[in-house]
């Protein structure tokens, strides 16, 4: 490859390089010399661009020997030390397999993976069954790998009761008053339950669109599917499947009875993994309400509404 490939890089994650500033647009100008080098050194085919992925370029490859894989070029931030880290250890169980990388350059070699699961799987139940599976696999990451994620506290309910009380504050709409409250006290029990001996190395943002399908069955993958893109950190189990239920505004909004089918999404949950189902409801709903706020925060309104307004009809049990 003697010229340097064209590059396309999703909208946001341009918008958020671009946001960075001179650090953000260097690396956008040097995305294609670094994916040239990056195939010539690990004896790469170029295939397409993927979607997905909010701070790097994705594209299909071919191995050496034919084997299909994805490279992937990262932003060189801090958060992807961790997320390889948290890669390397898993070992496959639970997590994408990892076939090479270069922290330097910010680049990793991936198996390649299927669709997300909610583009295969319609029935939120399944899905779920399926994420807790995966979770379950996903947990056996060695504790010692991981801190807790940084804050004056170091423990997740802090940052995000800072998060919702800052960002609550700065939007100042007095309808959203009670869910802000209710947030605020289920991050206040959450930080008053932590248990360091119960902690494990959380993924930190398992949604669906996280969890992809294996293209073939191997150990560690029991469930076909692991999941990508960890943050890797310290919380009790119970974070991981709140987030997992943070989202799912669309079904939850079209219920007549929303209140009632998340409680039982949180005890399918806290059946499947032996863990608390008040718990993963407190979870979910702060995590409801911070995602709402933050969404609207950074200028996408429209996207946070639904968080909120589910947040909203939970609050009143309807």
């Amino acid at each position: 490859m003697e010229e340097a490939p064209a590059v396309t890089v999703q909208p946001t994650v341009r918008a958020y390089a671009e946001s960075l500033g001179a650090h953000g647009r260097l690396w956008l100008d040097a995305l294609p010399g670094l994916l040239r080098r990056q195939c010539c050194e690990w004896e790469l085919g170029l295939g397409d661009p993927l979607p997905g992925g909010s701070r790097s370029s994705v594209r299909r490859v071919t191995t050496r020997d034919g084997r299909r894989a994805v490279l992937k070029l990262a932003l060189p931030e801090p958060i992807l030390t961790t997320q390889v880290s948290t890669l390397v250890a898993a070992r496959g169980h639970g997590y994408v397999q990892v076939l090479a990388h270069d922290l330097d350059r910010g680049a990793l070699l991936l198996e390649s993976l299927g669709a997300p699961v909610d583009e295969v799987v319609q029935s939120v139940s399944a899905v779920l069954s399926i994420t807790a599976g995966t979770l379950r696999q996903a947990w056996q990451v060695p504790r010692e790998l991981c801190l807790p994620p940084p804050g004056e506290s170091g423990h997740k309910a802090a940052g995000l009761l800072a998060l919702v009380r800052d960002l609550a504050e700065e939007r100042g709409e007095q309808g959203l008053q009670a869910a802000v409250d209710q947030a605020l006290r289920y991050a206040r029990e959450r930080w008053e339950a932590r248990d360091p001996a119960r902690q494990v190395v959380v993924h930190g943002d398992p949604h669906a669109g996280n969890l992809l399908r294996v293209e073939r069955a191997r150990p560690g993958a029991e469930t076909g599917y692991v999941f990508v893109d960890p943050e890797g950190f310290l919380c009790e189990p119970e974070y991981d499947l709140g987030v997992a239920l943070r989202g799912w505004n669309t079904e939850l909004l079209a219920f007549r009875h929303p209140h009632s089918e998340l409680r039982s999404w949180c005890d399918q949950m806290a059946q499947a993994t032996a863990t608390d189902a008040e718990a993963i409801w407190q979870w979910a709903y702060l995590e409801r309400v911070s995602s709402g706020l933050y969404l609207g925060h950074h200028g996408l309104p429209d996207l946070g509404a639904p968080f909120l307004a589910v947040a909203g009809r939970l609050l009143k049990g309807t």
